[in-house]
């Protein structure tokens, strides 16, 4: 057969979006994938997952969180030849874990599943409940699986209502059977997607149809997502957009390899899902944000305005001139799809600051692939315009569980003081301070842009990097890089400070890298003891990123492995050679900011000052006194929380995220007291005009 699968190289790409329903506070969805294939390589396979947690289970999302890192991770770890095998037995290992850990827990935990494989131009589906695959070709729509639930598959119309009463899911019973799809053929052009049930209550065959005309995969979820974003929708919405190409169309593509596979366990997705729940409140942002542009502090003669449009989005106006416009909701859109709203740092803990107690799991019997496997024969497609119709069995899904929580808030108030007349400033340049003799570089008094322009930056977060505002902040030194392990040692022999067990203080193949494992408390202690103190977070963004709005501390230019801007997750230094984790200080010197301070994105995350506040921004300028253009030298706010962190760090958790979190404007903190990507550095105020 001249078409064969094995005669042509046939290339797939995919990118991934998830969004949570808008009067919900955690995704219950996730989504992932892994394009290991080099190119042409035989037996390399690219796999694809998509899970939705069971409303009502419980915690939906680290069922399907879990299911989804666990199927990628034991899929491409399996020795099996067979890939329906495969992927059937990742799905049952996965499901089997999930029943196994809900049962010791006293709890229900269940979670949908759909993936797909892709190898040698063939495709292999495994999945369990209602989520869908389709594949458009030749400007035709096909449902390649069916839902498993009571009703009998029925035509896709747009916007047609969804709702699966009963499901069948995975972890709600041991070694559950894998509806496997298998000898799919798939031809270049192809465009194939894995869609989530609530993106199917907002598209039909049209919006397919439209959004596959895109040119790449990215454009193709963006299109799908943004349909349903339009709506007034409540359920979560996932889309994995896939293209296949030849070996000449795939050349032309910028293809994103995704999330490498590891391995994970409940307690672990446990542990980072509950940093992320409590680090990224998801709150509307209060009456007046804006959502893009710089801010005119004072009373707004717009409100009644704001409000009707609340719904939809929030106008920017200042003194009658409108900046910025509506923004949408936040996409998870990151190359390695991460798709909890790519807002949080979930800081790596290495294994020597493990405290958590990690269930103890019976080892899943070995499985008979043949008992998993079902059917094998080539599915015939349903198309949408003349669907296929069978009768389908379904499970009644886990009972509902109460998991809401209440969650206080706090009102800070913020210092200001009117704006005065200042000197111009005066670049007084380098210092070494005085006890711990480490080189600082200066700060010059003056204003600049806090916060971040959604307009410019895409990975900006609406909710806690707005409005901007002009800050006007006085004088001061920073230190040029993180403090390192010999200079806390300095500390801790003056008596002045603890040093962890965790620390490597006294070995001196570690001096000279940032000291971590160092708490809030013990990172003010060393700033008291050398005469200096922790910077406010604002003066840090300030510090970082200059006067002139830029996203990163070089510029705009996002960090690479072809650059020395940032040791981010995976960043391998060709000049030094270092690599995987932590660098010494100051080993990046392009990666400088304007002051010259060094190492202010990634490596480690630094600790400031500042208690979190989601809303920080908004309470500044809601407090100003009315007329002002500038705030002068805002203060911490007067609350008890978590302190905020900045910079990012090469925490392999990070690798959905890095981007974003390298970021000079994103704000992030963590409920650990101290972690292994956590560092410091101090400030010194400067008290002469």
């Amino acid at each position: 057969m001249n078409d064969s699968a094995m005669e042509r190289k046939i290339f797939s790409s995919g990118y991934a979006l998830s969004i949570p329903g808008k009067s919900k506070n955690v995704n219950e969805d996730f989504v992932i994938f892994y394009e290991k294939e080099p190119e042409g390589t035989v037996g390399a396979s690219n796999l694809y997952v998509l899970t939705d947690g069971l409303t009502g289970s419980w915690h939906p999302e680290i069922s399907a969180r879990f299911a989804a890192k666990k199927i990628l991770h034991d899929y491409f770890k399996s020795h099996e030849f067979v890939e329906a095998n495969k992927l059937a037995l990742a799905i049952r290992n996965a499901s089997n874990e999930i029943q196994a850990y809900s049962l010791a827990q006293g709890k229900k935990m269940g979670s949908v599943v759909v993936s797909i494989a892709i190898t040698e131009g063939k495709a292999v589906i495994g999945t369990i409940g209602d989520s869908r695959v389709y594949i458009v070709r030749n400007g035709k729509v096909y449902q390649i699986t069916e839902d498993q639930k009571s009703d009998q598959a029925e035509e896709v119309a747009p916007h047609e209502s969804h709702h699966v009463p009963e499901t069948r899911a995975i972890g709600l019973e041991k070694d559950i059977v894998v509806d496997i799809y298998d000898g799919i053929d798939i031809h270049p052009n192809d465009v194939i997607l894995l869609a989530s049930d609530g993106i199917i209550s907002y598209i039909g065959k049209d919006e397919i149809l439209a959004a596959s005309q895109a040119d790449t995969p990215k454009e193709i979820a963006e299109a799908l997502i943004e349909n349903g974003a339009k709506q007034e929708h409540n359920s979560d919405l996932s889309v994995i957009a896939i293209k296949i190409y030849d070996e000449n169309g795939i050349l032309t593509v910028v293809r994103q390899p995704g999330t490498l596979p590891e391995d994970t366990d409940l307690n672990k997705e446990t542990h980072e899902l509950d940093l992320i729940k409590r680090s990224r409140p998801r709150q509307k942002p209060a009456e007046g944000t804006v959502p893009g542009g710089k801010r005119r502090l004072g009373k707004w003669p717009v409100l009644a305005l704001l409000a009707a449009f609340a719904a939809v989005g929030i106008y920017l106006f200042a003194s009658g001139q409108k900046g910025g416009g509506i923004f949408g909701p936040r996409y998870t859109a990151t190359p390695t799809v991460d798709p909890v709203l790519a807002t949080m740092a979930v800081i790596q803990q290495t294994s020597r600051a493990e405290e958590n107690i990690r269930l103890s799991m019976t080892p899943t019997a070995t499985l008979e692939p043949s008992a998993t496997v079902a059917p094998t024969d080539v599915p015939a497609f349903i198309d949408i315009d003349n669907p296929t119709v069978g009768a389908l069995t379904a499970t009644p899904g886990a009972p509902e569980v109460d998991t809401t929580a209440e969650v206080a808030t706090a009102t800070p108030t913020a210092v200001l003081t009117p704006m005065t007349p200042t000197p111009i400033p005066v670049d007084k340049g380098p210092i070494t301070s005085e006890i711990d003799q480490r080189e600082m570089v200066y700060v010059i008094p003056g204003a600049f842009t806090l916060g971040s322009d959604i307009q410019k930056d895409g990975l900006a977060n609406a909710y806690e990097e707005l409005p901007q505002l002009e800050v006007y902040l006085d004088g001061y030194w920073i230190d040029k890089t993180e403090v390192t392990n010999a200079d806390f040692l300095k500390c801790v022999q003056a008596g002045s400070c603890l040093g962890s067990t965790y620390m490597n203080l006294y070995n001196p193949d570690d001096a000279e890298l940032p000291a971590t494992y160092v708490s809030v408390v013990e990172a003010e202690k060393y700033c008291e003891w050398a005469g200096k103190r922790l910077p406010t977070e604002i003066e840090w963004e300030k510090a970082a990123r200059g006067h002139d709005g830029r996203i990163y501390p070089w510029g705009d230019e996002q960090p690479s492995q072809d650059n020395r801007l940032a040791n981010f997750p995976g960043f391998k230094d060709k000049v030094t050679n270092q690599s995987d984790g932590i660098f010494k200080v100051g080993s990046l010197p392009d990666g400088a900011s304007p002051y010259g301070a060094l190492d202010m994105a990634g490596n480690v995350w630094e600790w400031t000052s500042t208690p979190f506040l989601t809303d920080y921004y908004q309470t500044l300028a809601d407090n100003a006194p009315e007329g002002t253009d500038i705030i002068r030298n805002p203060k911490d706010p007067d609350i008890t929380a978590n302190n905020v962190i900045r910079g990012g760090s090469a925490a392999d958790t990070e690798l959905s995220n890095y981007l974003a979190y390298l970021r000079s404007t994103n704000r992030s903190y963590v409920n650990m007291i101290s972690s292994f990507y956590i560092g410091f550095r101090c400030i010194l105020p400067d008290t002469e005009p």
